[in-house]
């Protein structure tokens, strides 16, 4: 732990109550000792549903001190996303605060098996003393994402805590250059892996500070780097578009650089965005597999579409499609090894094995590494929608849909958005009883808000390979060109 009495947390969510280091790691220990106390053990699985701030940090840190792994969902999931997960990754508790108690309860309520719920409020103030953190094996299990992986199908990947204190140091101490001094932005998720990492761990190793926001509003997030003096900004493209948009807003004169990664940053964005922050805004790649792979970083220059050069211990191949090393600028296949790679897939050798083909991370992701070793990413894994940097996987939307008993057939696909890049489309087949409307209210009771389609086109046929599979890229042309007529419940960005 930091210096205690250093600010670790500036709560904007809380009036901006600011937490001392000191403070941080009594409230952890307490989270800990609570957890001991209704059984829990080390290597157990904790899930954590809460927002960004305070309560959510004490929580994780919690988990880790009693050598539990953490499991975030995101808090605006629906009681069947959360009882999946709560199922599947065999969890022994759900940690949650008071503004999602009775979603977690009803969450619970869904699943088979003993999941004990507990509310972090409760737990730092009736914990009967404080627990030092136990003592654990590098290759324990830290941390479990959620990610359709490379292949479209739910999966769970395994971080251990080796993979996470290695890169973490790797990326604050060699790559973002973070140190006590340094006030982050903290208005990433949380339960995402681009989030946890940025905004929590690295400012954690660095001793820095974390200015966390509940919900993101480009307007209120702009005023707390300048309130704060916020240096290192993490973001997605669609938080630079929002703060480009804005004035009437003092221009923040603390920021070093800014860092967006999730998904690509168009050149225009990214120079308009630095306009408006007075500071340079750069691209990275990764995903919950292998999160910060390669970072386009300062003080090296500025390459427009680069990710730039991989994090120190990170490795970066380009495999042809005969699997052998791509020569320097052709396009083939990203593989990853290193530190950030994940462990494997919960519970599913098979997978595992398939993505880790030869010890490296197979990705998906199309790109090629010119001579100064930059990566850039030209394609992206099959089908995969990156709604403002959040992952939607089609296949997890279609299955809801289909559960409909009107439903014959549903194909999702991302249509181009000005605001968050991709937004998500249904094409459906059905019986002729649903209307749109219905199929919304079905979609929102079972998903969360943003995997939600925004548009609909019902079709009585859809196109077709000569064996009979869809065409999704024929599909999505015929809806940008309009040959396929959408029903839009929702168009434009939001105005806050």
């Amino acid at each position: 732990m930091s210096d205690p009495e250093r600010t670790a947390i500036i709560d904007a969510g809380r009036g901006d109550l600011a937490v001392r280091y000191g403070e941080l790691d009594r409230q952890a220990a307490r989270i800990a000792s609570g957890l001991a106390a209704v059984g829990l053990r080390p290597s157990d699985r904790v899930a954590i549903c809460m927002e960004n701030g305070l309560d959510y940090a004490v929580s994780w840190f919690g988990a880790a001190y009693a050598g539990c792994a953490t499991l975030p969902i995101p808090p605006g999931s629906t009681a069947p996303e959360i009882s999946f997960r709560l199922e599947h990754a065999r969890c022994r508790l759900l940690l949650t605060d008071v503004a999602r108690l009775e979603m977690a309860k009803d969450s619970i309520s869904r699943t088979e098996g003993r999941v004990d719920l507990l509310c972090v409020k409760d737990v730092i103030d009736k914990a009967s003393n404080e627990l030092e953190p136990v003592d654990l094996e590098d290759g324990a299990l830290a941390m479990l994402l959620y990610t359709s992986g490379t292949t479209g199908a739910p999966k769970c990947a395994c971080i251990t805590h080796e993979s996470l204190c290695a890169h973490s140091a790797a990326l604050a101490d060699r790559v973002i250059h973070l140190g006590p001094e340094d006030r982050v932005l903290g208005t990433l998720p949380l339960t995402h892996s681009y989030g946890i990492r940025t905004t929590l761990l690295l400012p954690f190793h660095a001793g820095a500070c974390t200015v966390f926001v509940p919900r993101y509003s480009p307007r209120r997030t702009l005023e707390l780097c300048g309130t704060h003096h916020v240096t290192w900004l993490p973001a997605v493209p669609t938080m630079f578009i929002g703060w480009a948009g804005q004035t009437g807003i003092v221009r923040p004169e603390s920021l070093r650089w800014c860092m967006s990664a999730g998904a690509p940053l168009p050149e225009d964005v990214r120079l308009r965005a630095e306009e408006r922050l007075g500071a340079p805004v750069r691209q990275a790649y990764g995903l919950t597999e292998a999160n910060l792979t390669t970072v386009n970083a300062p003080p090296d220059v500025a390459v427009p579409g680069s990710s730039g050069k991989p994090v120190f211990g990170v490795q970066v191949r380009i495999a042809s499609e005969d699997g052998t090393e791509a020569p320097i600028g052709s396009r083939g296949e990203v593989l990853v090894r290193g530190p950030n790679v994940m462990a494997g897939y919960l519970d599913d050798p098979m997978a595992t094995d398939h993505v880790m083909r030869g010890g490296w991370l197979h990705t998906g992701d199309i790109g090629l590494v010119d001579p100064e070793g930059r990566l850039t990413i030209v394609d992206r894994s099959k089908d995969l929608i990156l709604r403002g940097g959040a992952s939607v996987y089609p296949s997890e939307v279609e299955n809801v849909l289909v559960q409909h008993g009107a439903v014959r057939e549903a194909v999702v696909v991302g249509q181009p958005d000005d605001y968050y890049g991709e937004v998500v489309v249904a094409v459906v087949i059905t019986d002729g009883s649903i209307d749109v409307s219905e199929l919304d209210r079905w979609m929102r009771d079972r998903l969360a808000a943003y995997k939600v389609p925004i548009g609909y086109a019902l079709v009585s046929e859809m196109p077709r390979s000569a064996h009979g599979k869809i065409l999704k890229r024929r599909l999505a042309g015929q809806l940008a060109s309009g040959a396929i007529a959408v029903e839009w419940l929702s168009t434009g960005s939001p105005t806050q």
